[in-house]
């Protein structure tokens, strides 16, 4: 017998740990918002188990389908890159526990599964599968932990954009503590120094900024512009802060460009207090 409040609370907790886990090993983070939205389509996706037995290709198209949704709609869906090896890692960690509980059964002989429409329903217990879920989701955070050595904090990289239909290259250094997220979007943001980098930016953008600034009415945004106002939340203070969306930022390499997809920058008001770099960006950027 299986109780459909329980099937979908189980694979609701075990949905989020493993989105989780897939946001961790794919460098990204998806707002609470989003992780109960991406929870909730994978729980009622396990729904397909009532449903008569389908042709295995439409039960294979639909479970690759559930898996690109559910991810889409946590992480976003603009860098198709990053959606696809998000949408491999929580496929690969749902096939892990199944695998290991399937194991366990085969090698107890407890007739325990039930499946229909490759869903595989297990009656055990559910703090058990939630459990395996949270230990799934807490080794890949202590592997990575222990794993990935830091990235120095003075690493610096050359980056290319079109802002106001101009091209724009600028130096970015890493900052591990830098967090902020296009709110629109929810992709990271570069944020760049105004007084740093005005030198760089077109006359009409740097007019926009400075009397954004100033604190008086900058009027309409520069043409081929879009604003974005992106929260910035320091110790001391909480603000928002000028920002614009970007088509594509890329990375310069000794092979070229290479696109890192959309996201958007922002502009803050201060220096960043050096020569070698007019943008910071953080470890889920590139």
């Amino acid at each position: 017998m299986i109780y459909l409040d329980v099937l979908l609370l189980v694979n609701f907790l075990a949905a989020y740990f493993f989105l989780l886990a897939a946001g961790a090993l794919s460098g990204q983070r998806a707002r609470f918002g989003r992780m109960l939205l991406g929870s909730t389509l994978a729980a009622l996706s396990s729904l397909i188990l009532f449903v008569p037995e389908q042709p295995y290709g439409v039960q294979l198209a639909y479970k690759l389908a559930s898996a690109l949704v559910i991810t889409a709609a946590t992480f976003g869906w603009r860098n198709k890159r990053r959606l696809l090896t998000v949408c491999c890692w929580f496929a690969a960690l749902n096939i892990a526990l199944a695998g290991v509980v399937l194991l366990a059964i085969l090698r107890t002989g407890t007739p325990l599964l039930q499946t229909g429409n490759l869903a595989v329903y297990l009656r055990v217990s559910p703090l058990l599968l939630v459990g395996l879920s949270a230990l799934c989701c807490l080794a890949v955070e202590l592997g990575l932990r222990l794993l990935n050595k830091p990235k120095p904090t003075n690493q610096i990289v050359g980056l290319e954009l079109e802002l106001a239909g101009t091209i724009l290259h600028l130096r970015a250094a890493l900052d591990t503590g830098c967090h902020l997220i296009d709110p629109i979007t929810c992709l990271p943001v570069l944020v760049v120094s105004f007084p740093d980098a005005q030198n760089r930016l077109p006359q009409i953008l740097r007019d926009y900024l400075t009397a954004w600034f100033a604190g008086k009415p900058p009027g309409d945004p520069p043409p081929h512009t879009r604003l974005r106002l992106i929260p910035c939340r320091t110790a001391s203070q909480h603000s928002l802060l000028p920002g614009f969306a970007v088509g594509n930022i890329g990375l310069i390499t000794t092979n070229g460009i290479l696109g890192l997809g959309r996201t958007a920058v922002a502009f803050a008001p201060q220096s960043f207090g050096s020569e070698h770099y007019e943008a910071l960006y953080g470890n889920d950027f590139l």
